[in-house]
């Protein structure tokens, strides 16, 4: 009787699946998840080198945050820091080809030089707003005005560079001659040299040479060159093929570059620590000391606006060079710079 009653259960439950056939029924499924879209492809970045004037420092901080944070590949920019001498970073940038970009940092100055030579080079972005050379002594040697350093013995590294023309603008600008002045060449050796009182005072960044005296000796005297004479200082350098032919990546560039430095004037911590990453345990003295050189370079690179280049200091230093003769005959001096890509 319990067979039977199976089979008629069996029957039954058969013929209902044969009629929800025949209705055009089916047997419930689970609901299937809609595939997840595939993930677009990251946009290829364009490599780019940025040729520096010195090895690996603190003074570079704006530009390793805009690196660590992002904010290049953002712009579709791989940035490799390479490190060389200023007048080869500038014959680099001027004679790149578009499809291997190089950027240079260096001296407005060395622009309005280049151009003189034929470099069609071009300021984009200028970092530091006040010239940083600085003549510097220990505590209690008067330096409050050009004429200061007459009677004293001066140590500039050589009639060469930075330092050079440092010297030649404080002259310029205190109508004063070389010839008033007892002025050595010393190498780059002029810290320990006043240190030891072998000679009085010297040519140095105000970010460093001073700061490591007042750290050994407690105290240290300084005349600031741009106190006196407002002498271009440097930024970012790319030549005019790329302003014209590339100017997406410049535009990309610069706005990545200016947000590293905003970054670095609002949080000069971090700065610091994003900074230490790339530079190599062999260039750092003391922790102290980098950050230090950090905190005096913060007012050179502020202004009101950040990042321009001021037509009246790019005027005035080229005719410094011309007057000197630094300057053979003037060129145009608004091609040596453009604000284009900051404002």
């Amino acid at each position: 009787m319990i067979k039977v009653k199976m089979m008629l259960q069996y029957s039954f439950l058969l013929g209902l699946g044969l009629i929800l056939i025949a209705c055009g029924g089916a047997a419930p499924t689970a609901p299937t998840a809609p595939a997840a879209p595939a993930a677009a492809p990251e946009p290829a970045l364009t490599t780019v080198t940025l040729a520096m004037s010195y090895i690996p420092n603190v003074q570079f901080a704006p530009f390793y945050v805009a690196q660590q944070k992002g904010y290049y590949r953002e712009a579709g920019i791989d940035v490799v820091f390479d490190y060389n001498f200023e007048t080869d970073t500038l014959q680099r940038a001027a004679t790149a080809s578009l499809d291997a970009p190089i950027f240079a940092h260096g001296s407005g100055l060395s622009v309005m030089l280049a151009r003189q030579q034929g470099l069609p080079v071009q300021m984009v972005m200028q970092q530091t707003q006040q010239f940083p050379v600085v003549f510097f002594g220990k505590a209690g040697i008067p330096l409050d005005d050009p004429t200061d350093l007459q009677g004293l013995r001066i140590g500039i590294p050589g009639r060469f560079g930075a330092s050079y023309y440092a010297l030649l603008a404080l002259l310029y600008a205190s109508n004063q001659q070389e010839r008033d002045l007892n002025v050595q060449e010393v190498g780059f050796s002029q810290f320990q040299l006043v240190l030891e009182d072998q000679i009085d005072v010297a040519a140095g960044y105000a970010m460093n040479e001073p700061v490591r005296l007042r750290e050994a000796t407690g105290g240290a005297s300084v005349l600031r060159v741009a106190d006196f004479f407002p002498l271009v200082s440097d930024g970012v350098i790319v030549s005019e093929q790329m302003i014209a032919e590339r100017p997406e990546l410049v535009q990309g560039f610069v706005e990545a570059s200016m947000r590293g430095l905003r970054d670095t004037l609002a949080n000069p911590d971090e700065a610091f620590e994003i900074s230490l990453t790339f530079i190599p345990e062999a260039n750092l003295s003391t922790p102290e000391f980098e950050r230090a050189v950090l905190q005096e370079s913060l007012p050179y690179w502020s202004s009101e606006r950040l990042g321009a280049m001021s037509e009246t200091t790019w005027a005035k230093s080229h005719q410094f060079l011309l007057d000197l003769n630094l300057l053979q005959s003037p060129i145009e001096v608004e091609q040596a710079y453009t604000n284009a890509f900051v404002e």
